[in-house]
């Protein structure tokens, strides 16, 4: 309402009107209760919905949207793309699209222009820079993402192109999927979660989170979780951490209940189930150097017999995710997104785990960094037998890295199925929805 009534001189209950009005509009659901929340108590996709109803609040002539979609999952990137598309229709708006995703690109721009390293590579009408590409980084970009028709070993990343062998080393697939025979590391069973609110000075509201959620996790397998924004896919996987406390339901980690544990019962198992945030900027402490983040974890849980041995062991762990020895010294600020989210893995790996809940790990970074940090989950996972819990609302990605992929919607599973089987006949509604709402853009044809 500030925004309304700093600059249209709206009266507060005329603002408030319209402000409900506009988070209507951009999707906000129950937008008369939700205006009286704050941004914790909204998912992420929701809070961008706000951010967009706060640009448009007054009409502008140009909005320049900055990867308003990046962080957001197919459908409500569907909505939000449409809902730009409208506006700009209808209020005869220009829009400056700023984005790493191709296929989004595809969907929605009359003119594309290519950057890299502050110079401009390629430009002209989209359909001219997509269907006959010029430059051999705007081909690299269009090659990066992980396609729904095949699996590489390897993802091609951008210097994979720019000498020029990026075609031949990706033509071996992967093999993605699960049988009866795989032993079973994670057993949940009618897990739930419940949040409260106050509403009223005595009152509660009840909101079911999670609602008897039931899978088993195989080792040294992937079991890719989707769903739309606020559908419950991180409150799994921060219950299965023990960060929420579960309001039902158990987890057989090897036979044992983690959740009924005592902390000191768990705390063993704490250091075998990790997880990696969303967040690579919010996730690391600022004010510790690299090599205390990683060494820190490994002395509360008695790895290593001296300093000296954690030493050497993070060294090793930066080299394996790729990062020269000096970022041992560094501070997270002198590091880009896609770097800081490997110093993130290298933490988890100073426990050696056997379970990594990966959320939206790769959601915020560009494609060639993406299928970097992919490639490195694979071969971590190949190297380690590593179990995943792979969060995302990325299909593309989540069907690449799954063997099997669970799908949420409003806390309860819709359908489970092997990720090949999934792709290729969704039995449920909702499924099928989500898979509909992919940016085809370009990438199907090429």
């Amino acid at each position: 309402t500030e925004v309304l009534r700093l600059h249209l001189g709206l009266s507060p209950s005329d603002a408030r009107k319209r402000a409900i009005a506009l988070l209507a509009e951009v999707g906000i659901p129950d937008p008369d209760f939700k205006i009286n929340a704050y941004p914790s108590q909204m998912s992420g996709g929701q809070q961008q919905r706000v951010m967009i109803a706060m640009a448009i609040a007054c009409e502008p002539k140009l909005l320049i949207a900055d990867e308003p979609t990046t962080a957001l999952d197919v459908t409500i990137q569907k909505q939000i793309l449409d809902l730009i598309h409208d506006l700009q229709k209808r209020r005869q708006m220009s829009v400056l699209f700023i984005t790493h995703d191709l296929a989004v690109v595809g969907e929605i721009a009359d003119y594309v222009v290519v950057m890299r390293n502050g110079e401009i590579r390629e430009q002209g009408p989209a359909k001219a820079v997509f269907e006959n590409p010029q430059d051999a980084y705007t081909k690299a970009l269009l090659l990066c993402r992980p396609r729904l028709d095949r699996r590489p070993v390897r993802l091609p990343v951008i210097e994979d192109f720019m000498t020029g062998d990026g075609h031949a080393m990706h033509l071996n697939e992967r093999k993605r999927g699960i049988d009866a025979a795989d032993p079973i590391i994670l057993d949940v069973r009618h897990l739930g979660k419940d949040f409260y609110s106050r509403e009223g000075v005595f009152g509660r509201r009840k909101f079911e989170a999670v609602k008897d959620v039931s899978f088993k996790l195989p080792k040294g397998k992937t079991l890719g979780l989707v769903g739309e924004s606020g559908s419950g896919k991180t409150t799994v996987g921060l219950t299965l951490m023990r960060l929420h406390e579960a309001s039902a339901g158990e987890a057989l980690f090897e036979g044992k209940d983690i959740l009924s544990m005592s902390p000191r019962q768990f705390m063993d198992y704490k250091r075998r189930i990790q997880i990696i945030f969303q967040n690579p900027y919010a996730s690391l402490n600022p004010r510790m150097i690299v090599g205390q983040t990683l060494t820190e974890p490994m002395t509360i849980h008695g790895i290593g017999a001296s300093a000296q041995e954690r030493t050497n062991l993070a060294f090793e762990l930066l080299h394996k995710v790729g990062l020269p020895e000096v970022s041992f010294y560094k501070y997270p600020h002198e590091f880009s997104g896609g770097q800081r989210q490997r110093i993130a893995i290298a933490r988890c790996l100073t426990l050696k785990p056997d379970i990594l809940i990966c959320d939206e790990s790769v959601s915020a970074l560009d494609v060639s960094v993406q299928a970097q940090v992919l490639n490195l989950l694979s071969d971590l996972q190949d190297e380690y037998h590593l179990s995943y819990i792979f969060i995302s609302h990325d299909l593309a990605v989540v069907k690449y890295i799954s063997d099997e992929i669970m799908v949420m919607n409003q806390g309860a599973i819709v359908e489970i199925a092997n990720s090949d089987d999934i792709y290729r006949n969704p039995k449920q509604p909702y499924t099928q929805k989500l898979l509909s709402a992919i940016p085809k853009g370009w990438h199907h044809g090429n």
